[in-house]
This record gives structure tokens, C-alpha cells and sequence, in this order.
């Protein structure tokens, strides 16, 4: 399967999934992004994006987290897409102090994609964001593990998640919600979705 198929497959399932299940934050969703909005990102970047990424983006703009983000559809480890304007602002935010052991004057970088840094690297893409503000990001730096998913947070820096890719974050996705049973457990499986009594849902 292509990247944009696999993609394409798991949103339709994480979609389907949320439309029955739990649709008050699937009225969350976001229409696709912009495509102006995706090049006027890419372009403060200057960097090229994952084809899973920008498959992702024509698919949905982030979610509606303004009226209630209590509600807003998130993926495991309940952090919420941002949208794509929201992306660059997070990216220009988080990098005007960028790790200096990562970092050089010249846009090249010193750790390879998926290496631990303590600072923001500005090769990292904010593309979900949590309440407490720890990110995830897509790491842009050459290697091997480039387009890998890293989670940031001020107080311990960024560290490689178990995906490879956006494509692996929204299959993991999912396959926790297809596996979601019908019938409420007590107490609810860490990392296994939950549907709490508003109706949203959440990832115990």
C-alpha cells in the first residue's frame, strides 16, 4: 500500500470509529487544510515534508479546540492535531531558542533524526499539541528515522516516540479504537481509548 493509502485507510477508520462512537469529538474534526496554508508553512520551515504528513493535512485541518478542547478529538497520549497555522506558529514559537548541542548557524544539525535533545531542535515539526504543552513533532533531520513522531516537553526536551511515522501514529490509532470493546471497562486499559461521560474521547 502507498503512503497516502495508508494514510487515506486510517483516517477512514479512525473517522467511522469516532462518527459512532463518540461524536461529539468527531464535530471537532476540522476540514482539510488550506493548501496555501500548507505551502506558507513549508516555506518558513524550508524543509520537505513527509508524504504521510502533507496526505494527512489534505485530510483534515487540525481540531476545533476554541468552544471546548475538553471535547476535541485527540490521538493516544491525548495530544490534539493542530492546524496547519497553528503548526507554524508553534514552530516559530518553540524555535527562536533553538538547542544549541543540536543546532548550527548554517540550518545543518549535529544528532541525526530520532537523536534525544534537551532544547528544541528546529528541525522538530509541532503537529499535536497537549494541554499541559508537550508536543508531538515530526523530526526533520537526515537519517534513518527521519519522519519519525518525538514527543517535546520544556522540562525533559524531545525524545523519540514508539512511531516511525505519521502513518504508524494513525494506524496505531486505529487499530486501539477497532479494538475499543462495546462494553465499558473498570478500570480502563492504559493507552486504550475510553469515552468519558461527555461523550468524548480520551486515552486513560
Amino acid at each position: 500500500m502507498t503512503v497516502n493509502g495508508v494514510v487515506d485507510s486510517a483516517w477512514e477508520r479512525i473517522t467511522a470509529w469516532l462518527r459512532i462512537h463518540t461524536p461529539v469529538s468527531s464535530a471537532t474534526l476540522r476540514p482539510p487544510a488550506p493548501a496555501d496554508e500548507i505551502r506558507t508553512v513549508q516555506n518558513a520551515v524550508g524543509r520537505p515534508f513527509p508524504d504521510d504528513l502533507l496526505a494527512w493535512w489534505r485530510l483534515m485541518d487540525g481540531v476545533d479546540d476554541d468552544a471546548d478542547y475538553r471535547t476535541a478529538f485527540t490521538v493516544p497520549g491525548v495530544y490534539m492535531p493542530l492546524p496547519v497555522a497553528r503548526v507554524r506558529e508553534e514552530w516559530a514559537s518553540l524555535s527562536a531558542y533553538p538547542d544549541q548541542d543540536c543546532c548550527r548557524a548554517d540550518g545543518q544539525h549535529q544528532r541525526a533524526a530520532g537523536d534525544a535533545t534537551f532544547g528544541f531542535c528546529t528541525a522538530l515539526l509541532p503537529v499535536c499539541r497537549a494541554v499541559d504543552g508537550a508536543v508531538l513533532a515530526i523530526d526533520l533531520r537526515p537519517g534513518t528515522d527521519h519522519g519519525c513522531v518525538m514527543d517535546w516537553m520544556a522540562q525533559a526536551g524531545a525524545h523519540r516516540t514508539t512511531w516511525a511515522s505519521i502513518g504508524a501514529m494513525l494506524t496505531d490509532t486505529a487499530e486501539r479504537l477497532d479494538s475499543h470493546p462495546a462494553t465499558a471497562q473498570a478500570p480502563p486499559t492504559p493507552g486504550a481509548p475510553a469515552i468519558r461521560d461527555d461523550g468524548a474521547l480520551t486515552w486513560p
